[in-house]
């Protein structure tokens, strides 16, 4: 990976005010964390620390510290380790470096990149699935890379690339388990078609509309009224039947006279 020089100055004030003062001229207030050493204020232009992430190709930025304003000038190797922003003028508040050295072993978080595409995606219509977006790497600042590139154009539906199976560079470690999947072609998913109503199974419910609501009701209304009048006409036909009985009787004396 390729090192960035960094023109830096020793902090010498950490109150809020001072450091606003700061911020309002255009530096960064700053701090180098490292293993062998205490924490060190610093300051940067933030003019200059934009140039260099906006111009970085790699999510891990190696600066070279050139920092001045104090009893000696020195350089440090350092990893930009976070930075802060305004989130609503996205201007940089703050920057944290994680300092090096250029003769040990470090770790790093670095991005996996797919390179082709997978023989299964393209032929049979399979999907390229991402098991692991990065490998946490260990090695020597000068040989961390900017990402791990892999080739899939062989995979076909059901094959994996495992963690084991990458060639990485020379003097670069992985500190993931060799048997993690990385890649994966999987076969596309298919809709179900939906199923045919079975005859004689349950149907929806019927959607009773304003209209239909309201024939209904009147007729409900219509058979209320008739009902009455069934009534009375079965109560007529009862009285027609007690009045048959009495004339059929007075018929029978009659013929017996004759």
């Amino acid at each position: 990976m390729q090192q960035v020089a960094l023109k830096a100055n020793y902090r010498k004030t950490t109150r809020r005010g001072e450091v606003k003062k700061l911020r309002a001229a255009g530096v960064v207030p700053g701090v180098v964390y490292g293993a062998h050493t205490k924490p060190l204020s610093v300051e940067v232009s933030g003019k200059e620390l934009g140039k260099v992430l906006h111009s970085s190709t790699s999510e891990n930025v190696l600066v070279e510290l050139d920092l001045a304003g104090g009893a000696t000038a020195e350089k440090r190797l350092a990893m930009v380790q976070e930075v802060q922003h305004d989130h609503l003028t996205d201007t940089v508040l703050h920057v944290d470096f994680h300092e090096l050295k250029a003769d040990e072993k470090f770790t790093a978080r670095v991005p996996v990149h797919a390179v082709g595409e997978a023989s299964g995606v393209k032929n049979s219509g399979g999907v390229l699935e991402f098991a692991m977006r990065y490998m946490h790497l260990r090695c020597l600042p000068k040989d961390l890379p900017e990402q791990i590139s892999v080739d899939v154009t062989k995979l076909e539906i059901g094959q994996t690339i495992h963690v084991g199976e990458v060639a990485l560079p020379a003097g670069v470690e992985t500190l993931e388990r060799k048997d993690l999947p990385l890649f994966i072609v999987v076969a596309p998913q298919v809709e179900e078609e939906a199923a045919a109503p079975v005859e004689g199974a349950a149907t929806e419910p019927e959607v009773i509309t304003a209209k239909k609501a309201e024939g209904e009701e009147g007729a409900a209304e219509e058979g209320k009224g008739e009902k009455p009048k069934g009534k009375a006409e079965a109560g007529k036909a009862e009285a027609g039947k007690g009045e048959a009985k009495p004339e059929a009787k007075a018929a029978k004396p009659e013929a017996k006279k004759k």
